[in-house]
């Protein structure tokens, strides 16, 4: 029937090559076999009016090969409660850093109403386009993950719910999927924000009718950028690998602990060597602030970066501690 192949036709255009045939093939006999009994029941010969009633009937082309196919999201409805979470954390994070670089700039400034409304506007500016660049970033982080985790991630959320399951204890070994899939966004976001977008983290003020910017981070910190890349990445390939196996082996206690060992081992080099703060004093000798602030904020810095630097070696060196008690006694 020639109006049966070409709507055939029509439908597996819009069918993935590799199993288009088959459909076709089933959807032809299924239709024809549907003519066969409509014109039995009529008691008329199947012609192409008869066909072309069961055809209205059964669907326009593209809405029958979408019957075919798994509903394609760029971020699907179990990942988007996840996506929607990273999200609501990162722009909350991105207005208090904008309100408090708000603040920073006007009390530096001179007090005018024409300097108002230019930080007011180079704020807002820098804000949206951070917006921007963090949520193309997190959606493309998402789509990746919704391409490449199976659906058997999921699987749980298939099984019939048992109340007694609320009993039971969790398992030592077994992890949650919202976990990796937080730590690889906020990992990719850092990877994004330090390597291509460096001059959101900082301080700039105003004075002798020019902008001045003073980068948050020494070169010293810049000098371990390779290092600290090659730890997030080690650590995005590890959260990846849990989501695949849903658990933790034995194998990924030990890369594990390889990560953390690679995370102290950078925090306590740049503990050591020189300031990774470059907001301090020096940098701040031409700013319009009077030099006993500039004197309390350079300290203030310096001992925030260096406490941070501290509290890391120290967490660090225990998450390792704590992984290898974790790897010798599941032996």
């Amino acid at each position: 029937m020639k109006l049966i192949d070409r709507y055939v036709s029509e439908v597996g255009k819009r069918l993935p090559a590799k199993t288009r045939a088959d459909i076709e093939n089933e959807l032809r006999s299924t239709l024809e076999d549907m003519l066969e009994d409509r014109a039995a029941q009529a008691g008329q010969p199947a012609d192409e009016a008869l066909a072309a009633d069961l055809l209205k009937e059964y669907g326009a082309p593209d809405k029958v090969a979408a019957t075919y196919q798994p509903a394609q999201y760029l971020i699907g409805p179990r990942l988007y409660p996840f996506f929607m979470m990273v999200l609501k954390i990162v722009v909350s994070v991105l207005t208090g850093v904008a309100v408090f670089g708000f603040a920073i700039r006007f009390g530096s400034g001179p007090a005018t109403t024409a300097a108002f409304i230019s930080q007011i506007g180079k704020s807002l500016l820098e804000y949206f386009g951070g917006l921007m660049s963090a949520f193309g970033n997190i959606v493309i982080v998402f789509a990746i993950l919704q391409r490449v985790l199976p659906e058997s991630e999921f699987e749980d959320e298939k099984n019939e719910w048992n109340p007694s399951d609320l009993m039971k204890e969790p398992e030592p070994d077994d992890i949650k999927a919202w976990e990796p899939i937080f730590t690889i966004a906020f990992t990719v976001a850092g990877l994004v924000i330090f390597n291509f977008y460096p001059n959101l983290l900082g301080f700039s003020f105003y004075t002798d009718n020019i902008w001045v910017f003073i980068p948050a981070f020494s070169d010293a910190f810049f000098r371990m950028l390779p290092f600290i890349n090659l730890a997030w990445i080690l650590q995005i390939g590890l959260q990846l690998l849990l989501l695949r196996q849903g658990r933790w082996t034995t194998a990924s206690r030990w890369f594990s602990l390889v990560i953390q060992l690679l995370g102290v081992g950078i925090a306590a080099s740049l503990l050591t060597g020189p300031s990774i703060i470059a907001f301090n004093a020096s940098a701040l000798v031409n700013s319009p602030m009077t030099p006993e602030t500039v004197a309390l904020l350079g300290t203030i810095f310096e001992q925030i970066g260096r406490w941070a630097l501290i509290i890391a070696v120290v967490a660090g060196g225990a998450d390792a501690v704590k992984t290898l008690v974790r790897i010798f006694k599941k032996k």
